[in-house]
């Protein structure tokens, strides 16, 4: 998982995500893998602990992807339309948010 930030992370440092509109349960422990300058501040490589932790923060981030897709395509949607626009999301993009990508990602070595 990618994230901005306004700081540098030290690689390697060990921190918690958290994604305070899903509630207070989405925490997901994890450390820096690398860290990239931007224009404006920082992108932040976070590798997670174990299988398991990786998946719930991609499931939280899916959660998060198709609420923002439903706030672009449909800002004061009802919410059948919001519905329509989530399942919409799934069907384009659920594949990259399966657990056999998420597998993938988290045997791939983190990049130094």
């Amino acid at each position: 998982m990618a994230c901005n930030y306004h700081r540098a992370w030290r690689c390697g440092t060990a921190l918690e995500v958290r994604i305070p509109t899903l509630g207070e349960n989405a925490r997901y422990n994890g450390y820096v893998a690398w860290c990239l300058r931007r224009k404006r501040g920082y992108l932040v490589g976070i590798a997670f602990i174990d299988e398991q932790t990786l998946f719930r923060a991609r499931m939280s981030e899916q959660v998060c992807q198709i609420a923002h897709y439903c706030h672009l395509h449909e800002p004061q949607a009802e919410q059948r339309q919001i519905e329509a626009l989530a399942q919409q999301w799934v069907e384009q993009h659920a594949a990259e948010f399966s657990h056999d990508r998420v597998h993938q990602a988290f045997m791939q070595p983190a990049l130094d």
